[in-house]
């Protein structure tokens, strides 16, 4: 008979493990197909809101420091119907706001390369239809400096940790993000040549050094950390929820427990959600 309640127990232990584990998996999966185009389109919103009055104050910066997570530039598309605020910055925070210019490479409208990468999947999937640029598509981008316009020349796909897609070209645009279904370690590089006039650039990143990370290969390093910190913090409060849902009833402690664990769990598959490579 103890034996029998001690496999039940057991038992009920593993399905409960088990509904929690797969509520976290397909939270993960509603997280990131639902909520972060939700998020960035948000952060956008707001970005452009202060962009805008920026530009014309003067207040775009146009050379180093360059703040991670700044706006630096309104990249626009119409034939994709793309309109978007690129930031400072290309690791996992600074994509989840929106397209990200490589630290290192020139700006836009100065001579050199400037690169820009962005999600095709997640995070509003702002690269989703990059693959329908051809020859001779037009690219604007306004800076600090004016609006820059840009002319497509190709579209390959390439090793995900090719350099020489940022080496040896002069006054170029690049376009990178996932290449879909073809490879994880595949990226869609689209290069764009300027067509207005080059701008001086202004001071450059001595201390610029285009790891992985920055590709877009690396999830965030401090991510992890935070999930398990967020895990622990759940764990406590599904502790204490316990007796305060036999104290209270099941129904009145579920109404008080409730929003509390889906904050939590908000922040975890948030966090989880930044542990992937950024554009893979």
């Amino acid at each position: 008979m103890i034996t029998h309640l001690k496999d039940g127990n057991r038992r009920a232990r593993l399905r409960w493990v088990g509904s929690i584990v797969l509520c976290g998996v397909l939270g993960l999966f509603i997280y990131n197909k639902a909520m972060t185009p939700l998020s960035q389109d948000r952060a956008q919103e707001l970005m452009e809101k202060d962009f805008v009055p920026a530009l014309l104050n003067g207040e775009v910066p146009v050379g180093y420091p360059i703040s991670r997570g700044t706006a630096v530039a309104l990249l626009e598309v119409d034939e994709l119907d793309l309109r978007a605020v690129v930031v400072e910055g290309t690791q996992s925070e600074d994509l989840a706001k929106g397209p990200g210019h490589l630290v290192g490479s020139a700006l836009p409208g100065q001579p050199g390369t400037s690169a820009i990468l962005a999600h095709s999947n997640t995070y509003g999937s702002t690269f989703a239809r990059l693959n329908e640029l051809r020859p001779g598509s037009d690219i604007s981008v306004t800076t600090g400096q004016g609006k820059h316009t840009y002319k497509v020349v190709d579209s390959t796909v390439r090793s995900a940790s090719d350099s020489a897609a940022f080496l040896g070209e002069r006054n170029m645009l690049l376009l990178i993000t996932g290449a879909g279904g073809t490879s994880p370690n595949q990226r869609l590089v689209v290069r764009a040549e300027l067509t207005s006039p080059v701008f001086p650039s202004g001071l450059a990143d001595e201390n610029a050094n285009t790891s992985t990370s920055e590709l877009g290969l690396e999830g965030s390093s401090q991510a992890p950390g935070q999930v398990v910190l967020w895990l622990l913090f759940l764990l406590v409060l599904l502790l204490i929820s316990t007796p305060i849902i036999d104290f209270v009833g099941s129904r009145v402690g579920w109404l008080l427990c409730a929003p509390v664990l889906l904050v939590v769990a908000l922040q975890i598959w948030r966090n989880a959600s930044l542990m992937f490579p950024a554009i893979g």
